[in-house]
């Protein structure tokens, strides 16, 4: 089955296929975000500064891979389609460089680490940019994108929550990240990532990845972005919201270990907050499907700064625990919005890219939102350490100064309240909404109705 123009809905059996490769990646993501670095300084022998040279060179080298793989994906048409040998392909790369990155067979040095390290991320980048960007030509119906998002952001929490469950498995000894545990991660990555990758391929569409006429040339990769107001608006919003992530994120730590003496708490918070955003997400489904996706988006960012400015009054000690909790909780419950509807909205602004421009730039859209968020992620954590330390907050110190206490507190959670507060009202009059998208679709589908009766009157003539 082929969607078009949101005629019919997928069956869940393809939207779980489609699903499935979300969940390895974030299983196989697992270690990079959050332990690598500390295993390979404790018990590889690598250096810190090492460690942080390797990471800068990785984050440059993705900067510059996402966008050549978005174009590459979108420019070049297989008889499989372009987004599905990308997935398969990357998918197997990424597997084999993991598998050398978390389980070393060799003495470690800071050439190895780099080595498979870059190799690890150009196999997620060719594989996870396109499979992105197949979102957007799955179906050209509002609502059906917001629940193909949906699916795929379930399945992402679903494979965060198996990494992060892997060291409560009997067969270890402690419920600490080691090396033991990194060897397990990359047994099942070994078999989930590349098996959910081929069946994908196999049971789900191509999708409407219209002509190949439509296929984008380099030197009109520029204007189609630089000159595509919703998408610009839209990167504005998303780096406003990634900004405020990074931030919050960046200094969670040191609110929960340092300000609230409860650093024996934050395991337990992921634990508890990744199941319950990926609950809450039919009932964002459902809610964008009767008012909109950026009212949706607006709603739950609302609700995100609230429970973020709440923290401010949690008590210090044993005392604020359960309210700490509870309010972790609510965050996780609203943030999984901010996954699932930009992506379905950038689809929407792929079809404005496509019926302005008459091409085709799916893989580069979705490329540049990805080099985005990791960009402004990363800039919000380095923001929030430098307002805290321009305060004087010591993280070493058992008794914060009132200035630094005050430098914490403007750090997480009073400046990520206010940007998430001030990408409300852009998300809110985002101009593409539920009509304008159908309006969009109609013409994209007679252009296409046009194209194919001239190109059947011309091989009649001929």
């Amino acid at each position: 089955m082929r969607p078009q123009g949101g005629q019919s809905a997928l069956p869940r059996t393809v939207l779980a296929a489609y699903a499935a490769p979300a969940f390895s990646q974030a299983l196989i993501h697992g270690p990079v975000n959050t332990v690598i670095q500390g295993i390979y300084g404790k018990h590889f022998g690598l250096s810190l500064a090492s460690i942080a040279a390797v990471l800068v060179i990785a984050r440059i080298f993705d900067a510059v891979t996402d966008p050549v793989i978005g174009y590459l994906s979108d420019r070049y048409r297989t008889r499989w389609g372009n987004r599905k040998p990308w997935l398969v392909s990357g998918s197997l790369l990424a597997v084999v460089a993991c598998w050398f990155l978390y389980v070393p067979m060799e003495e470690v040095t800071t050439a190895y680490f780099l080595f498979w390290f870059l190799l690890a991320y150009l196999g997620w980048t060719i594989s996870e940019i396109p499979y992105r960007a197949w979102l957007a030509e799955l179906s050209l119906d509002y609502n059906e994108r917001t629940r193909i998002a949906t699916w795929r952001t379930f399945a992402r929490y679903l494979g965060f929550i198996a990494f992060y469950g892997i060291p409560f498995l009997p067969i270890f000894a402690t419920t600490e990240f080691t090396p033991e545990t990194l060897r397990v991660t990359a047994l099942l990555a070994t078999v989930a990532l590349p098996a959910t990758a081929i069946i994908a391929a196999i049971v789900v569409p191509r999708g409407h990845e219209g002509r190949p006429a439509e296929a984008p040339r380099l030197h009109a990769a520029w204007p189609a972005l630089v000159h595509n107001k919703p998408l610009l608006l839209f990167l504005l919003t998303y780096a406003v919201g990634g900004l405020a992530t990074g931030c919050a994120f960046g200094l969670l730590f040191f609110f929960v270990d340092s300000h609230l003496g409860l650093g024996g708490t934050l395991a337990l918070l992921f634990v508890l907050g990744a199941p319950i955003g990926a609950l809450a997400m039919p009932f964002w489904n459902w809610l964008a499907q009767r008012i909109g996706k950026q009212k949706t988006w607006a709603i739950a960012y609302t609700a995100s700064a609230v429970f973020l400015l709440l923290h401010l009054w949690i008590p210090a000690g044993p005392s604020g625990e359960p309210w700490l909790i509870v309010l972790f909780v609510l965050v996780f419950a609203v943030s999984s919005v901010g996954v699932v509807m930009p992506a379905a909205l950038l689809a929407d602004v792929v079809d404005y890219g496509r019926w302005k421009f008459r091409r085709d730039f799916a893989g580069t859209y979705f490329s540049v939102q990805t080099m985005v968020e990791k960009g402004v992620e990363g800039l919000g954590v380095a923001m929030g350490l430098a307002v805290v330390a321009w305060f004087g907050f010591d993280p070493q110190l058992d008794q914060q100064s009132s200035r630094g206490t005050v430098g914490l507190l403007l750090g997480f959670p009073v400046l990520p309240v206010v940007l998430t507060l001030l990408t409300v009202p852009l998300i809110w009059n985002f101009p593409i909404d539920a009509r304008r998208q159908k309006i969009i679709a109609r013409r994209l589908a007679q252009r296409e109705a046009a194209g194919a009766r001239k190109q059947l009157a011309t091989g009649g003539a001929l």
